[in-house]
């Protein structure tokens, strides 16, 4: 009876909203006349020249969700906000090993939240995910505010991309694209600019822990461009201080970096299994389209095939998409307190990953401006 009365309702439901379902996919928003073309097989480049030039740093941002404030919209762009978070925090994790995996960078660290003292800082916004597409708004700038990438990429995944593989990747070929054009970028700069970025970084570390000390390291050159206009004494104790307080921060992130992975792990299959069941339905619902276009009267809206296949998906949907929703639910709740050591005292940090983040990096002030005597940021 609950089966006769829940495929009544979704036959109710179509019937009273034409094409309009619940569904992981629906329309791609007006945007997509501008995206650009999907990056299609793209092989990941790999540096065979590590000891040319300087390993930069890299840090990944956890990604803008791209959920828009007028809650009305998201059916209509197929956005589901508990998930669209949980996307967001796994797709850097799948970026960083791409990068880590091209053997031409030195630490690639998933940060939870932008960091304008990071070497080489990666910021994202996700466009569309649905399964089917995935549209990344990709960006990449150093310290000195050089802006290496600022594209948009989109990849469609393939019939062939599901069941995932174990380590696998229906976007892979994205991520590769976007590791490429970053190494072309670097290597499209002379080697002593990129030997001047860590010192640069280093300075400019050092003044977000007191700017009164470190003023005049820095200075803004004709290009608009950071540049060190002297640098502190190779042995000077002042700094040696400032790479210990920056060593903790790194320990912090190192650990945040743990929980992003073991995230990404837990929430890989389940994930993937939505985003297999999105892509379907994205197909089903353009074919859908196509053929009440034609008037093709095989499956038209209202037949008990066309409601039954509409109901399917829509409980498929509905069970992965609640699966998701614990998993997103469960991390933000139950992201373990944090517990580092500094200077012989015993820190316990509490709340979300981004919250304890800042939460350790004021405390490494304090402690930085305790030890020193110079007034902090």
């Amino acid at each position: 009876m609950r089966i006769l009365l829940g495929l009544y309702l979704a036959l109710a439901l179509c019937a009273c909203g034409g094409s309009q379902r619940q569904a992981p996919a629906t329309d791609a928003p007006d945007a997509a006349v501008a995206w650009p073309t999907p990056v299609g097989a793209v092989g990941l480049q790999r540096d065979q020249r590590r000891s040319d030039g300087p390993l930069l740093d890299v840090g990944i941002a956890i990604f803008d969700p791209g959920i828009p404030d007028d809650a009305s919209t998201h059916s209509k762009l197929g956005i589901f906000p508990e998930i669209r978070r949980v996307e967001a925090q796994y797709m850097p994790v799948r970026l960083r090993e791409t990068l880590v995996e091209s053997n031409a960078w030195g630490p690639v660290r998933v940060l939870p939240e932008p960091n304008d003292t990071t070497v080489l800082l990666i910021t994202g916004r996700i466009e569309y995910s649905d399964g089917l597409r995935l549209v990344l708004a990709l960006k990449a700038v150093d310290v000195t505010g050089r802006v290496w990438l600022d594209r948009v990429y989109q990849d469609q995944s393939r019939e062939a991309d599901y069941p995932v593989p174990l380590g696998g990747d229906p976007y892979q070929h994205l991520y590769n694209q976007f590791a490429n054009d970053l190494l072309a970028a670097r290597n499209a700069l002379a080697p002593q600019v990129l030997r001047r970025i860590p010192a640069v970084a280093k300075l400019r570390y050092a003044e977000s822990l007191s700017p009164e000390a470190f003023a005049g390291f820095l200075a803004t050159d004709e290009q608009g461009l950071l540049t060190a206009v002297r640098l502190p004494a190779d042995e000077d104790p002042m700094m040696a201080r400032v790479q210990r307080i920056q060593n903790q921060e790194y320990l912090f992130i190192d650990t945040v970096d743990e929980q992003y992975l073991q995230l990404s792990q837990e929430m890989g299959p389940t994930y993937d299994l939505w985003r297999q069941y999105g892509r379907e339905q994205a197909i089903y619902k353009e074919d859908y389209q196509r053929r009440l276009a034609a008037r093709d009267s095989q499956g038209r809206r209202g037949t008990f095939p066309a409601m039954q296949q509409t109901y399917n998906a829509f409980k498929w949907t509905k069970i992965q998409q609640q699966d998701l929703h614990e998993l997103a639910v469960g991390f933000d709740n139950e992201v373990a307190p944090t517990v580092l050591e500094a200077s012989g005292k015993v820190f316990r940090l509490n709340g979300t990953l981004d919250n304890q983040y800042a939460q350790w990096r004021d405390i490494l002030k304090q402690i930085f401006a305790l030890e020193t005597g110079l007034p902090g940021s």
